[in-house]
């Protein structure tokens, strides 16, 4: 995965067209132990998803990307991700029986 400032998401987003996108939304320190995804999303539209989350985007937000070519494979991953790390803004996805809302 590829980290990034939200003035290079912006930028890089409009390049970012033909592929699908799981991102992860991180806040603090790197290296502390409780260092967890605030929000993980997947899109087709990076860039307009950027503008719709800067509420959720500070400047010292970490955002990391991972590219996938079909729709499938982003939307299974971002499920197994919301499983394992249960960010704190995926709240209607952290519970049990929602998980199947989502791919």
């Amino acid at each position: 995965m590829r980290q990034y400032t939200r003035q290079n998401l912006l930028k890089k987003g409009k390049l970012l067209r033909d592929t699908f996108i799981v991102y992860f939304i991180f806040e603090g320190d790197p290296h502390s132990s409780d260092f967890k995804p605030r929000y993980i999303g997947c899109t087709g539209s990076f860039y307009w998803r950027m503008v719709k989350h800067r509420r959720k985007i500070t400047p010292q937000t970490k955002i990391y990307i991972k590219e996938f070519a079909t729709k499938v494979d982003a939307l299974r991953y971002e499920k197994r991700c919301i499983k394992a790390w249960q960010p704190a803004l995926n709240v209607k996805y952290n519970t049990w029986w929602q998980y199947d809302l989502i791919g």
